[in-house]
Order: structure tokens, then sequence, then C-alpha cells
């Protein structure tokens, strides 16, 4: 069987269109971690819509913990939010609120057991009860983590995000992503 030669040009053409191809896998990794965190958080806060506000029972001993999110944008939609200890963090967390949006939303969960917290939120702007990606997985929606925490490639870990509650009253301030 013949073969066609091939001319330098083509070789190198098709070494270059490699090389673009390899550069482009890091990118690509990483919008597939934003995709997976997106869905975790859609998957997580989904039901919040539905129930409204669902609370644990509160312990007599409960803290009360009031979240000061700032930098909504307007006053479309409803922002979702999540208290969650470690074993629940990015999974169905104990204590779950929703609230109409404003560029500064106050909640409060009441019942608090003490211990070890993170807060997770989202602004569903357009009322769906999804958090809302791209096709390529990035947000569409603004997003929120207690303590202003930040992943890499998709959401912060527990760590991160974490907060201690006591027996008591106590204010967190956390500033929505767009």
């Amino acid at each position: 069987m013949n073969v066609p030669n091939r001319s330098k040009e083509q070789d190198a053409q098709e070494a270059l269109d490699t090389r673009s191809k390899l550069r482009r896998l890091p990118l690509i990794a990483g919008m597939s971690v934003i995709a997976c965190a997106g869905v975790v958080l859609a998957v997580l806060l989904t039901h919040v819509q539905k129930t409204a506000l669902v609370q644990a029972p509160a312990p007599a001993d409960g803290a009360s913990i009031t979240i000061k999110l700032s930098g909504v944008a307007g006053n479309k939609g409803m922002v979702m939010a999540a208290l969650c200890d470690k074993a629940t963090f990015l999974k169905r967390c104990p204590y779950m609120q929703t609230v109409a949006a404003s560029p500064v939303v106050s909640l409060t969960f009441d019942g608090v057991k003490p211990g070890m917290y993170a807060a997770m939120l989202f602004h569903d702007e357009n009322g769906n009860g999804e958090f809302d990606r791209s096709p390529n997985g990035m947000p569409l929606e603004g997003y929120a983590f207690s303590r202003n925490a930040k992943g890499n490639y998709g959401p912060p870990s527990f760590e991160q995000a974490a907060f201690e509650v006591k027996a008591g009253k106590a204010a967190v301030d956390i500033d929505m992503v767009y």
C-alpha cells in the first residue's frame, strides 16, 4: 500500500495543532471542576425553594446565626442559603432558607447546635429553583460561601469556609460573587 508523501509544512502544522490542544487541557479540566461544583451547589440548594424554610428543631441551648449577604444584584428572584456542618457540606445541610432577593439580604438561622459550620448561598435570579450554569459549567448566577471563601477550580473546602458557632447570637458577613 502506497502512503502519499507528507510535506514538512503539513507535519509542522500537525505538531502545532497537537501542542495547541495540549495547552488547552488545564483550562478544560478547570472548567469541568467548576461545572461539577455548580452541579453540587445546585443539587444541594434546589429543594430549598420547594420547602421555603427548613430548620432542625431548636435545642434549648442553640445559637442564633444571622447572615448578612451584600452585593446581591437587584431585587429579582430569591436567595437560597444553607448552613452546613462538615459532614453535610456540599450535601443536604440541616439548616436551609429561601428569602426574596435585595441588594443586602439578612437571614437568621435559629436553634443551631454549637460547632463548626459553613454557609453556602446563591442568587436564583430567574426563580427556577436551580443554580444556573453556562454550557461549559460556568456559573450564570451569583454565589457565596462564608468567610468569602473561594475554591480553586471548584467550591472551597469546608475548612476554608468554616466558622465556629457558640451558644448565643452571632453575625456573619458574606459578599455575593457574580
